[in-house]
């Protein structure tokens, strides 16, 4: 799995601050945003707001990341999200998992560490993953065209999307698959790497966007 922050909203904090100060405020946008405001100023009035969980203010702020190599079963569960959520996805009708066009002549997969972790089962995943692949080009060689080849392949296939999403949203997802228990081990990685490369570029949001408790 690799994720990139490709793109977002310039200064979330003033952003966010702005957006609150509207609601309350008889100046116009335009004009608060030329105030100057210390970060704890502007921490205390989104410290009330988030607390009350007036959340509309924090849709103005938006981010986009780039998804590489997660698997389709991922896919399935965080394409559930759509409030605020923008996908698009890599097409298995349109790209070929064709071994001669594939680094290794085999489809990247995710492996669960259930499995990696008992050599049993992960020999048997591992062969059925070479055999799916056999399949799958035996197919396209029969004349079976990708978009229905496609139907043989697993849900812990490798696929590529670019998301993005405003930062409620964002906080809603990783609620949800993060710190509500029971949310799938991959989704939630997922999540983390996404809220670690996110604090990187606003650090106040770390008392909002909360690392699970172990």
């Amino acid at each position: 799995m690799e994720i990139k922050l490709l793109a977002k909203t310039p200064n979330y904090l003033k952003t966010c601050w702005v957006a609150a100060r509207t609601c309350y405020s008889a100046d116009s946008p335009i004009e608060l945003w030329e105030e100057k405001k210390s970060e704890e100023d502007m921490l205390r009035l989104l410290d009330r707001i988030l607390t009350s969980q007036h959340l509309s203010v924090v849709e103005h702020c938006s981010m986009t990341f780039a998804v590489k190599n997660v698997s389709r079963t991922l896919l399935a569960q965080y394409s559930r999200h759509r409030i605020g959520v923008s996908l698009s996805v890599q097409s298995q009708r349109y790209v070929s998992e064709q071994s001669a066009k594939l680094p290794g002549g085999l489809f990247a997969y995710a492996v669960p560490a259930t499995i990696r972790e008992n050599a049993a089962a992960n020999e048997r995943y591992e062969t059925a993953m070479k055999e799916i692949q056999k399949t799958y080009d035996d197919l396209l060689t029969m004349g079976v065209a990708k978009q229905d080849a496609r139907f043989v392949l697993p849900g812990g296939i490798g696929t590529n999307f670019i998301t993005t999403l405003n930062l409620r949203s964002f906080m809603d997802v990783y609620h949800k698959r993060v710190t509500t228990p029971g949310a799938q081990w991959e989704i939630r990685d997922m999540l983390l790497r996404m809220r670690g490369l996110l604090v990187a570029e606003e650090p106040w949001l770390s008392d909002y966007i909360k690392m699970p408790e172990k």
